[in-house]
């Protein structure tokens, strides 16, 4: 409407009365065009009642024509361009949206997938822990029952050594006594002094020491055959001894094969352990990082929806004001229209 004011501006500049011929019916003719812009035809009839020239009012007219035309050129053209603009905002703003929100399915998915991982090594990793506390308490088993074998292992070497050197002593004694030229004299003087001997150091109710006993109360044949029992004992505990040396060297065989083997297995363990453990480290950090990127993408998902609520709404303004807007245009258009073509066939007429 700028250029109507300017229209109303040399229209008031216009002092001539003296109306051009035909002119009064033009005049009737503008004021029965039916339109919503008074005050277009309001001024074009003030011109031409102010006795204006029909042929100025015609060229002013038409400048106000084209320039109306021109700015509803230039105004589509403003429209289509951004128009154009926002709807490639809006469809990248989608393609944004579509891409974060897969990548976020897909962060999901993978924290669930490491979260079983975790779970997963961790487990392992009690299990772990488990077999080495098992290995630790059977070590423990192993060295306390060993230590008890080798102790009872010297407990019983002592005691048999204190047989051994008791039979090796009476023997010879007993024999001695049994052949003696003095005779039974000397033979019971002898029996008396060696079986307070081994009371003294096998006890009194020591086997040995009873049956060395019974040779004070019986004959030569008797006490011989004794000696040949104790012969056999003596023997006997010798033998015993023997494999006493051999089972406590192969029970210290075993006994080391068995710590080596915990050693081997706990070593294992312990490997396992620490690989598990690194993995664990690994998975954690991988998880953390898994985090902060969806916590990075739960904010860009935010802002992106909020900035294509807000780039729609924009648009649905800009389109619903350009429409206004063209509306009112092309109305004063075709109002100013009506009146050049009024103005300009009057022209042509009284030419």
């Amino acid at each position: 409407m700028k250029a109507i004011l300017i229209l109303g501006l040399l229209v008031f500049g216009i002092t001539a009365v003296e109306l051009e011929a035909g002119v009064p019916i033009l005049l009737k003719e503008i004021k029965a065009i039916k339109t919503d812009h008074t005050e277009f035809t309001f001024l074009l009839d003030l011109e031409l009642s102010q006795g204006g020239k029909v042929s100025e009012v015609v060229a002013l007219v038409g400048d106000l024509l084209e320039q109306m035309k021109r700015d509803q050129l230039n105004d589509d053209l403003e429209y289509a361009h951004r128009t154009t603009t926002l709807g490639l905002d809006i469809e990248w703003l989608i393609i944004v949206l579509r891409n974060l929100t897969k990548e976020r399915q897909d962060k999901n998915n993978q924290l669930s997938e490491l979260n079983q991982v975790l779970v997963g090594l961790q487990q392992q990793m009690d299990a772990i822990t488990e077999q080495l506390n098992i290995l630790n308490g059977k070590e423990e088993q192993l060295r306390q029952t060993r230590a008890e074998e080798a102790a009872s292992y010297q407990a019983r070497q002592e005691n048999n050594g204190k047989v051994l050197a008791a039979l090796n002593e009476i023997i010879p004694k007993l024999q001695v006594a049994v052949f003696d030229q003095e005779g039974k004299s000397l033979l019971q003087t002898e029996q008396f002094e060696i079986v307070e001997k081994i009371k003294r150091e096998l006890g009194h109710n020591h086997p040995i020491a009873i049956m060395v006993a019974m040779t004070t109360k019986f004959d030569v044949p008797t006490v011989k055959r004794i000696i040949d029992k104790l012969e056999h004992i003596r023997n006997a505990v010798i033998a015993l001894m023997q494999q006493e040396d051999e089972q406590e060297t192969q029970s210290q065989i075993t006994f080391q094969t068995q710590i080596q083997e915990i050693a081997e297995l706990r070593e294992r363990f312990s490997k396992d352990f620490e690989i598990t453990s690194q993995l664990i480290k690994k998975r954690t950090n991988d998880k953390v990082l898994l985090e902060k990127r969806l916590t990075i993408i739960n904010r860009d998902l935010s802002l992106t929806e909020q900035l294509l609520i807000q780039t729609r709404e924009y648009k649905e303004q800009y389109d619903a004001a350009y429409a206004v807007r063209k509306g009112k245009r092309i109305s004063e258009i075709k109002t100013v229209q009506q009146a050049y073509d009024l103005v300009d066939n009057h022209a042509k007429k009284h030419k």
